[in-house]
């Protein structure tokens, strides 16, 4: 997590926590948001004058590998008016990528970076429209939906509302 303060937080004050979008998940986030908030002082109110506002961001890993199937391999003849037929190949036994005799059993398919879903926060004022504080926090994720793992940073984000952060390392569930 990092956060940038830019105005001193009032104690005590009284946010609007609003998600910029309200997918269910972030409705999740919202509520844990308020209640974050409230167990560190704060006011959550439909009418104040700090709004509390943060987006969530999904990004999808990278994978490397696989490549063609070692097993059977498919061609097309340079010949383009039909009449002869793609070729057809099955690979009995292959030195080098395997066959079906041999099937090489090494895993071919790998992460190159997982994938990450990012929270970002910013607190602005409504009777000056001023930014008080930025924060930010990511996280990597594994395959499949973990939301236990996503909702682990509203605590952390809180602790560091109106306070500069720089890189700090959190722990996930």
């Amino acid at each position: 997590m990092s956060a940038v303060s830019y105005q001193p937080m009032p104690a005590g004050s009284a946010l609007l926590v609003r998600p910029l979008d309200n997918s269910d998940h972030n409705m999740l986030l919202k509520a844990d948001f308020e209640r974050a908030l409230r167990g560190m002082g704060y006011t959550i109110s439909n009418d104040a004058k700090l709004v509390f506002t943060f987006e969530t961001t999904d990004t999808a890993g990278a994978w490397t590998g696989g490549g063609p199937n070692p097993f059977v391999e498919l061609s097309n003849n340079p010949d383009q008016t039909g009449i002869e037929a793609p070729r057809v190949k099955f690979n009995l036994f292959n030195t080098e990528r395997g066959g079906i005799l041999n099937p090489d059993r090494t895993e071919v398919t790998r992460m190159v970076t997982p994938s990450s879903f990012r929270i970002d926060v910013t607190i602005d004022s409504l009777t000056d429209g001023k930014r008080l504080w930025h924060g930010w926090s990511s996280i990597d994720i594994g395959a499949g939906d973990n939301r236990e793992m996503t909702r682990s940073m509203v605590p952390v984000m809180v602790e560091g509302v109106g306070k500069t952060v720089r890189q700090q390392k959190f722990q996930a569930p």
